[in-house]
């Protein structure tokens, strides 16, 4: 369940659009101790800093939230930037339209500025009718971020321990890992869970006037919008959930879920390539025995990785970082040619375009806090109650049985086996949204997504119920559906302009 930053091209070639460490700063407002959500606080918007590189016509601001929402008169605070993208047709403004673009970690801010450097991108209506608010979670981004040291996050280790000594070292890996984070990030680290997040974009809605917001998730944005929701029903006028997580199932469910998902569209792939003509590399060709072939070479030995560095990408792969890597290349269907590339240039001896998928810490705070923050939230939110080299090698034998392609390497793995030893308490365990909004909420996925799987829609659909909720279903690949700009887009844009609802069951190609 890949929650990292989705978009389509043009934006995710913008994913270096900034770089600011330390984060600058520029407008505040604070909220107000002693009070739950003030609404006498007011957020002032300002240029953006010029380290940033954002377009100016983006504007910037901070606000002050209590880090503990549970104790809010406490002098302890942190802040949170955002970014906004006022709406050109001020006269027929509808809102506020708060974007997330997944993750955990990813920052909403480098979402919004790149809509506003590529407004071709979204539908004009929507920028005529709505400020695009990009507020970047706590931990994440221009908000108080995570930091951790770039070294121990770096240092390579195995998810999938086959030895006592691995899986020790697997445990003594995450504890520095998070010992760092802990010491540079301080008390942060235990206080970045979904639920705090989502209380801070309902202090932050209210500080921008206190009216019904819209709110567009995309992957791990439809849990952080998903738990708003159930928050705070009546606040809502609209809630576009695409790419759906289910916050309520059990570690080996998820693991089955997510890796099955990623198989069954990995398959897609293959047969998509093997029919392709000039689009895909290995067109004509045996596009699974190809996989495999990398895979039996870097299980022989790491393949080398000439084009990296060890301090952008890792100078060589192993079997495991294929299987990470290649979920990641499935998310959009517009890198599935690189990725058809990718395996011929491996298969040749050369896996840089393989690990340039599997990015590193590199000391940027704004970048690196998306990798940092993604660990710290997610060890938080999601159960992983493996305690010994046993349970996880079950794990790992669950998917090599079920998804023998994929081995089970997928996200939800990860997580689990990355959280074993962290030293912050997971604070907001799985289970079942409830929802009871007067607001009808409305939900999108693809049937062949490799990470957040149609499994998971159904099931989140069925919490939220059929009486609060329209799940929309498109019949094709990739990860979320709002910046495809099809058929299902276009319905979406639909519900957000005007709260129009497509039938239910309603099926598109595109």
């Amino acid at each position: 369940m890949d929650h990292s930053l989705i978009r389509i091209p043009t934006l995710l070639a913008l994913a270096t659009l900034t770089a600011a460490s330390p984060v600058p700063k520029w407008p505040t407002g604070s909220f107000r101790r002693g009070t739950t959500y003030n609404t006498s606080s007011r957020i002032t918007w300002g240029p953006c800093p010029d380290s940033l590189s954002f377009p100016s016509n983006v504007t910037c601001a901070t606000y002050t939230v209590p880090l503990d929402w549970d104790n809010p008169t406490s002098n302890e605070t942190i802040e949170l930037g955002m970014v906004r993208l006022e709406a050109r047709d001020t006269s027929n403004r509808i809102g506020n339209l708060f974007m997330n673009p997944g993750g955990p970690g990813g920052q909403a801010t480098d979402l919004v500025a790149s809509i506003a450097l590529e407004p071709e991108a979204v539908d004009q209506r929507i920028l005529d009718s709505f400020d695009l608010i990009g507020l970047d979670p706590r931990g994440v981004g221009l908000s108080t971020p995570v930091r951790c040291d770039v070294a121990a996050y770096n240092r390579r280790v195995s998810s999938f321990p086959t030895t006592q000594a691995e899986y020790d070292d697997l445990v003594a890996y995450n504890k520095a890992l998070g010992e760092s984070c802990r010491e540079k990030t301080g008390r942060l680290i235990d206080f970045v869970d979904t639920i705090s997040a989502a209380r801070d974009h309902e202090a932050v809605r209210v500080a921008l006037g206190d009216e019904k917001v819209s709110l567009l998730g995309l992957s791990y944005g439809t849990q952080l919008f998903s738990q708003y929701a159930e928050l705070f029903p009546d606040n809502i006028r609209a809630l576009v959930l695409d790419g759906n997580l289910q916050h309520s199932q059990s570690e080996s469910s998820n693991l089955l879920i997510e890796a099955e998902t990623y198989e069954t569209t990995l398959k897609y792939f293959f047969a998509w390539c093997a029919n392709a003509t000039d689009e895909c590399p290995l067109a004509g060709q045996d596009v699974q025995a190809k996989h495999e072939s990398v895979l039996a070479k870097a299980l022989t030995s790491p393949i080398p990785a000439p084009g990296c560095d060890d301090v952008q990408c890792r100078t060589d792969v192993t079997a495991e970082d294929v299987r990470f890597a290649l979920q990641g290349y499935l998310i959009s269907v517009t890198a599935w040619p690189s990725m058809g590339q990718a395996l011929v240039e491996a298969d040749r001896g050369n896996a840089t375009l393989v690990s340039q998928q599997l990015g590193l810490a590199t000391g940027d705070a704004y970048r690196d806090s998306g990798l940092f923050a993604g660990t710290a939230i997610a060890c938080q939110d999601w159960a992983h109650d493996s305690t010994s080299l046993a349970d996880v090698q079950a794990k790992a034998q669950l998917g090599a049985t079920f998804t023998p392609l994929t081995g089970g390497a997928c996200q939800s793995y990860k997580i689990q086996t990355s959280c074993i030893g962290w030293p912050a308490a997971l604070t907001n365990p799985p289970r079942p949204v409830s929802y009871r909004g007067p607001t009808t909420l409305l939900m999108a996925n693809s049937l062949y997504d490799p990470s957040t799987s149609y499994a998971w829609a159904l099931g989140l659909h069925a919490e939220i119920g059929d009486d609060r909720s329209v799940l929309l279903t498109r019949n094709g690949a990739g990860h979320t559906s709002y910046l495809n700009n099809g058929e299902t887009t276009a319905a979406l844009n639909a519900y957000l302009l005007d709260l129009t609802l497509p039938e239910p069951g309603t099926v598109f190609d595109t």
